[in-house]
């Protein structure tokens, strides 16, 4: 295909190394930090602010070494698990590197805002040998306006900086409860589709210059009838499957790019359903984590029985998920690089 305008050929490129070769998102994110700091805390009985940098640091680098040559990217923090894996990370492997701190600063009774890593900006993870950065920010459409106004211009300032760069700017937008549906699970199962589906229609806006939405499900099958006798059934159900399908429908409507699926810390059984669903309707693959590898924490900080686990465990896991990603489109089969091809005869690189 000609290289869509929608894209400097440094985007292009960099996107297509990020895929496989049909142009499907298959995805690794080793880029946790509080949260595996917290998985840690929990495994070992300890406090997050006790966990040494070093156990982050051995656990990124063991999955990385496991999974990476599987996978057509992989996720990580520049400040642990970059340094402590680019030996090990395969030349054919694309690298996306994350653009915000752990974490999130709290505004309000429930409102949630992202903190950029100031040091590492889209020039400076180029020059480090990255093909992307993912920036993450936390969204709900009754947040305030200054809530709101926070999001767009952190989101509109890393767009902006990525465009410079000919890099590819992956946007993970991560929803929260907020009033009633922060005290009860089932009333935020209820509004979570309308929720995800505002946050995919809100940064698809050209003026964030997002190349990929990193969403999550628009749904939780804890909550769907035919998923009641699954072990991750909860015992209650608030939408049947037709909801589920509609509501991954209307998601793809909503995304103005390709978008690939997030785990949310979801057991691996789960998570393959959801990504069945979300490729079905036209997601372009996958982005995910903690269900291919969470695990791992309980062996640490015994190397051996943690590379055990990821050989007998976990690459199991990501093997699944490749197959389950069979189904899904081609990011360069979106409608917004279908329909926006350079004409025959253009010089693609007079710009961007």
């Amino acid at each position: 295909m000609q290289i869509p305008d929608a894209l400097s050929p440094g985007k292009y490129r960099r996107l297509k190394r990020l895929s496989d070769a049909a142009d499907r998102f298959s995805m690794l994110a080793v880029d946790q930090r509080g949260s595996l700091r917290r998985m840690f805390a929990r495994e070992h009985g300890t406090e997050p602010t006790e966990v040494a940098p070093d156990r982050l640091q051995q656990v990124k680098r063991v999955v990385t070494q496991a999974v990476a040559p599987l996978v057509s990217g992989l996720l990580t923090d520049p400040l642990y698990g970059y340094p402590a894996s680019i030996d090990v990370l395969p030349a054919s492997t694309g690298v996306l590197l994350s653009g915000e701190q752990t974490g999130y600063v709290a505004a309000g009774e429930d409102e949630r805002r992202t903190r950029l890593l100031e040091a590492w900006s889209p020039r400076r993870a180029l020059r480090s040998g990255g093909d992307a950065i993912k920036l993450l920010v936390y969204h709900h459409p009754d947040a305030s306006e200054e809530t709101h106004r926070h999001e767009q211009e952190i989101v509109a300032s890393m767009g902006e900086a990525c465009e410079e760069a000919g890099m590819p700017f992956i946007l993970e937008v991560v929803t929260y409860p907020m009033g009633e549906a922060a005290r009860t699970p089932a009333v935020q199962a209820r509004r979570k589709p309308e929720v995800v589906v505002d946050a995919a229609k809100t940064f698809s806006d050209p003026a964030y210059k997002v190349d990929v939405l990193k969403l999550e499900f628009p749904a939780n099958l804890r909550f769907v009838g035919a998923y009641q006798d699954a072990p991750f059934g909860a015992g209650e159900a608030v939408y049947d499957r037709k909801t589920v399908e509609q509501a991954c429908e209307r998601l793809d409507r909503a995304a103005g790019v390709p978008w690939v699926i997030l785990s949310s810390g979801v057991g691996i059984d789960e998570f393959i359903e959801t990504l069945k669903f979300a490729n079905d309707a036209g997601a372009s693959g996958f982005l995910c984590g903690r269900a291919a590898w969470k695990d791992i924490v309980r062996y640490a900080p015994n190397e051996r029985e943690m590379r055990h686990f990821m050989a007998e465990v976990g690459i199991g896991r990501v093997e699944r998920l490749l197959d389950a990603n069979e189904s899904a489109r081609a990011w360069t089969d979106h409608p917004k690089y279908q329909s926006r091809a350079a004409p025959a005869g253009t010089d693609p690189f007079t710009t961007g």
